[in-house]
């Protein structure tokens, strides 16, 4: 018996090598049998990956910092080292795309739709990024399942017709578990696209879980304001959405009218294709279930970072 455990430790350590090794190779990450053992083996994890982007005092993106032009503080604490660090990441990106299907948006639904799919053309990399469609108004639905494919995404998109109420927190709560299942064990960026006018009408769920749910799958949420103005019958969702953007490192953009809806697309695009990517180890780790803040402070003047607010410790199972 004392052998065998041996035996299981010393895989365990051969297989975390080769893929600490190899992050940057995407041929690696994106193998499905790359990271698949015969036996179950909890280790806590303690290694922290963060994705974020900077942006100088005009809201453009900067993209060629080095590791030392930022301190990175875990729960007020300095990690001793950075264990990875990309520019301009090129790593796999998991998306979910949330799109209101309520009778509220039915007017404006039509150019969410095309606008939705035209992002997808855009930013999906086949082969190596993973995408998935999820509506929502009194349940939620997944109108297309993971794909590469945009024809598979605007094929399913296109079958979508807006009625009923708005399930918005359990919306996020389900595609933020579904995110967190996908190459958990990998270095990969997660981000959810959300298009709503931020008003949760069926109270399935708070927004305190949805907020939760977020930070547990260290997704980053993009939220475009489908909402007029603070006139609008639903402008109050404007601040619903604004907090899941910032806790999660994302931005809320308006996106009402089909030119800013566009705009917002494209800035999303632009933020996801200008992100950095961390990794680390943090001091004073316990795999105590706890939340713990991040911050990535800038040491030059005039910059701003944008990610999310922190993570919970945990302990998993490799498969």
């Amino acid at each position: 018996m004392r052998s065998r455990r041996l035996l299981s430790c010393l895989f365990l350590f051969c297989t975390v090598f080769a893929v600490s090794s190899n992050a940057q190779n995407s041929a690696d990450v994106d193998n499905p049998h790359f990271l698949a053992p015969a036996l179950t083996i909890e280790k806590t994890v303690d290694e922290v990956n963060l994705a974020f982007t900077v942006t100088d005092k005009k809201g453009r993106f900067v993209s060629d910092l080095q590791s030392h032009d930022f301190q990175l503080l875990d729960n007020h604490m300095e990690p001793q080292k950075l264990t990875y660090f990309e520019q301009r990441s090129d790593l796999p990106l998991h998306v979910a795309v949330l799109v209101d299907a309520s009778a509220s948006v039915a007017y404006r639904f039509k150019f969410e739709q095309d606008a939705a799919v035209s992002f997808l053309k855009k930013i999906l990399r086949p082969g190596k990024d993973k995408v998935f469609v999820v509506t929502f108004n009194d349940a939620v639905n997944t109108v297309q399942e993971v794909t590469d494919r945009t024809d598979r995404l605007s094929k399913a998109l296109r079958k979508v017709k807006p009625e009923g109420n708005t399930s918005l927190h359990e919306a996020i709560i389900y595609a933020s578990e579904r995110l967190h299942g996908m190459g958990e064990n990998q270095l990969t960026r997660r981000a959810i696209v959300l298009i709503s006018d931020g008003v949760d009408t069926v109270n399935g769920s708070t927004l305190q879980q949805a907020e939760k749910a977020a930070a547990r799958a260290e997704v980053m949420i993009f939220a475009l304001s489908t909402n007029y103005s603070g006139d609008d019958p639903n402008g109050n969702g404007d601040g619903v959405l604004k907090e899941l953007a910032s806790t999660t490192g994302g931005t809320l953009l308006q996106a009402h009218e089909e030119s800013q809806l566009a705009s917002a697309f494209h800035s999303v695009e632009k933020a996801l294709r200008n992100q950095y990517v961390v990794a680390y180890n943090p001091p004073a780790f316990q795999a105590d279930g706890s939340y713990r803040t991040v911050e990535v402070i800038p040491r030059k003047q005039g910059l701003r970072t944008s990610c999310r607010k922190g993570y919970y410790a945990k302990v998993v199972a490799l498969k």
